[in-house]
């Protein structure tokens, strides 16, 4: 009497038992639930037994097609006679479509049976167990938690970005140079792309400051960040270096015609707000830019600021009246 019981509560366990030879292949079904009739027509009522084949064909048409190949992997009779060797049972969790014609997720069981307990002497026991509710709820946690994290590394990201930024100007300080200059420096080497490298410094912040206030220079260096953000080739990282020295930087084909485009830009931007604003001062930048490849030495990046500070120089000179004043 015992015996039957668990017998039974054995079998209310899973919605399908099999025993499987590993010598003959031959698949005797031992139990199966109505709930997944559908599977297995071609195994014979009377006989409930079935070459593997067959069996796994009947199963392969009835799993997600997402969990197709994982299940075909898994039901390879090498493989699993294989594993069963080593291990008291394999299993495998997939989702099969039921009677109803809905998919529910299932764990699908091999496990050793002794000789004693096998009807075929060397047997091997596939199992289905239904576990739709428990999965549905896994999936719901990990979503949420998935979605928590997400959340929590938007905020990350954000932070980190504002960390990094420069709150007078809305470009990079110093720690976003570091960061990013690695990053660029990497994409180059890795991509074939040039370095591009631009050095601009404001005309005349002292003199503004002197002659007409901390205000007039904000200004000044609010107005140039501005234009250089407009007119940076796509993909340029913009650092405020100093109170009026920028550093542009950015990965570019060595073909581009961005750089060129940039100055033009920059000085038609810089003359309209002198025209739109009535300062009894004008605002004006002088710059310099290099475009060559970079190895993977980040010295080589240092030297091309050295150039690119050394055009800007240049302009400079021609450029910044007040420095011409106080020469």
């Amino acid at each position: 009497m015992e015996s039957r019981f668990i017998d039974n509560a054995i079998r209310s366990m899973y919605q399908m038992i099999v025993m499987v030879d590993d010598g003959t292949y031959k698949c005797t079904v031992i139990d199966h639930n109505s709930e997944l009739s559908n599977i297995n027509h071609d195994i014979a009522p009377e006989q409930k037994t079935c070459d593997y084949e067959s069996f796994v064909r009947g199963f392969d048409r009835n799993i997600h097609p997402e969990d197709r190949e994982d299940f075909e992997a898994f039901m390879k009779s090498d493989t699993y006679i294989d594993k069963l060797k080593t291990h008291v049972y394999i299993s495998m969790e997939c989702r099969i479509r039921h009677a109803d014609r809905r998919y529910r997720w299932s764990e699908i069981t091999y496990c050793n049976t002794t000789e004693e307990d096998s009807t075929a002497g060397n047997a091997a026991l596939f199992l289905v167990k239904d576990i739709h509710s428990r999965k549905v709820r896994e999936l719901r946690r990990e979503a949420e938690e998935r979605k928590l994290l997400k959340k929590l590394q938007e905020k990350y990201d954000e932070l980190f970005e504002e960390n990094m930024i420069d709150e007078q100007t809305g470009c990079y300080n110093r720690k976003g140079m570091n960061y990013y200059s690695d990053l660029v420096i990497e994409e180059a080497g890795k991509s074939g792309k040039y370095l591009f490298v631009c050095v601009a410094d404001l005309n005349g912040l002292k003199h503004l400051n002197d002659t007409y206030g901390h205000s007039a220079g904000d200004e000044a260096i609010a107005a140039v960040s501005a234009e250089l953000l407009k007119s940076a080739p796509q993909g340029t990282r913009i650092v405020r270096t100093g109170g009026d020295e920028f550093l542009l930087f950015a990965a570019l084909d060595k073909d581009s015609t961005e750089p060129d485009e940039m100055g033009p830009k920059i000085d038609r931007g810089i003359a309209e707000y002198n025209r739109e604003h009535s300062n009894p001062y004008e605002i004006g930048v002088s710059y310099g830019w290099v475009l060559q490849p970079i190895g993977e030495d980040k010295r080589n990046f240092d030297e091309l600021i050295e150039i690119a500070d050394y055009k800007m120089y240049e302009m400079r000179v021609e450029r910044d009246k007040y420095r011409r004043e106080s020469c």
